[in-house]
């Protein structure tokens, strides 16, 4: 592979922030338009159509599940030089016209083939093992601050998304909500798309936005180390006892993210609070998440990132024990405070823990293995909490659950230790 040479003078702005950019609205429309959005079309869609909520968040299963288990497929793509140029556009296009299409469905059938079958391909072409892949290949030094910026997308979108996506129901219905919502997403995502880049080697630039001798001249020891970490081929970290803790880890920590957000509404409606407060309260937790991203972040640059996980794991399951408690407006308003600086940012840290034990340079392959297991963990959570709270008229039950599977997450990550693979000089 040839790439253009290596400059000897850093540009003003470092185009790898760009990486971030995109990223980062990838996934405000990926958690905002997706889990939340699912969510929030309940209601109507149940009331108009008669659907159960275990047949409308199966279609995000389906979604999800088939995002998932397109991964090792798309996943290289995020370590090919020009690959990602074209799958991005492309993926920005089909997940909007997902969303599109849900405006003419009348049938079950319809639904899930546009919103799960075509939304999967859609997901997968913009997904997780490409962009986060890119990202991770433009910062090595700085790659904390970098996933830590790229993970304020998704509170973002929990954020802008459910009220907005709330007031367009109000005024215009939910299958015309459908159709703006997709028009918005590839109005949004699809030119940010084009300005992707694999590695900043392929503008002729180094990872950080260094000069050539940056990284060893005016970098600590710690740093130094992280710049010359070892990058393993896929085939070597599949052989690794880390890869399995950790994806096993990984699984069940997904099971109370997803599964558990999306139920948040309907949950907050079944113990009496009103729809409006509820998604104020969402909007109070995607703040707080927004926060805690830059304080986590600002810690794992500085500690064990395996012991943050672990930490950040115990302290999910007792968020979930705070909403169970929850009875009036303040309970409601701390418990978003608090599920805001302790829950989603196990997003940043698995990112930085895989790529801190396997390296940058076959990142994308990697993730796009572990994707599959973690998606079936996270495409299964709302269809099960919501079967079960069908069967059960409570959630309780099912939000016990999810407490264990953070309990057994963190016990699973910690587990997992740095890989130790016989190296070769093959490259995959």
């Amino acid at each position: 592979m040839s790439t253009t040479p290596i400059s000897d003078t850093s540009p003003r702005f470092f185009y790898g922030w760009i990486m971030v950019i995109v990223a980062c609205v990838k996934g405000s429309f990926n958690v905002g338009s997706a889990v939340f959005a699912t969510s929030l079309f309940l209601a109507p869609m149940h009331d108009d159509l008669g659907w159960s909520r275990t047949l409308i968040f199966g279609a995000l299963a389906v979604r999800t599940i088939g995002g998932g288990m397109l991964s090792p497929l798309v996943g290289p793509i995020g370590d090919h030089p020009w690959a990602p140029r074209v799958a991005l556009p492309i993926g920005s296009i089909i997940f909007g016209v997902s969303f599109i299409l849900v405006k003419w469905a009348d049938t079950p059938l319809e639904y899930y083939l546009a919103y799960g079958g075509l939304g999967a391909i859609g997901l997968a072409l913009t997904s997780n093992p490409i962009l986060e892949g890119v990202v991770l290949k433009w910062f090595v030094r700085k790659r904390a601050s970098a996933i830590t910026w790229m993970s304020i997308g998704a509170p973002t979108g929990v954020m802008i998304f459910p009220p907005v996506l709330a007031f367009l129901i109000s005024a215009a219905g939910w299958r015309d909500a459908w159709l703006w919502m997709g028009i918005g997403t590839i109005g949004v995502m699809l030119p940010l798309s084009l300005l992707v880049r694999t590695s900043p080697e392929s503008m002729g630039l180094l990872p950080d936005g260094d000069r050539p001798g940056d990284s060893e001249r005016g970098s600590s020891a710690r740093d130094r180390a992280i710049t010359n970490e070892r990058s393993f081929t896929r085939k070597e970290a599949l052989h690794s006892k880390s890869f399995w803790l950790l994806s096993l880890g990984l699984v069940l920590a997904v099971i109370g993210l997803p599964g558990y957000q999306a139920h948040w509404v309907p949950y907050f409606e079944d113990i009496e609070f009103s729809r409006g407060l509820a998604t104020t309260a969402l909007a109070v937790f995607g703040l707080f998440s927004i926060a805690a991203r830059l304080v986590w972040g600002y810690l794992s640059a500085r500690h064990d990132i395996k012991s943050l996980m672990v930490v950040q794991a115990a302290l999910a399951a007792l968020g979930i024990v705070f909403i169970l408690t929850v009875q009036n407006n303040f309970m409601l308003f701390a418990w978003a405070v608090y599920q805001g600086l302790t829950l989603a940012v196990f997003f940043q840290l698995q990112a930085l823990l895989v790529v801190t034990y396997f390296g940058r340079a076959h990142i994308g392959a990697i993730r796009g293995v572990m994707f599959p297991f973690i998606t079936l963990g996270s495409a299964s959570g709302p269809m099960i909490i919501g079967a079960l709270r069908d069967w059960l008229g409570s959630y309780n039950i099912p939000f016990t659950m999810v407490i264990i599977t953070w309990i057994l997450a963190g016990i699973v990550i910690y587990m997992a230790k740095p890989p130790k693979v016989e190296r070769t000089e093959a490259v995959a």
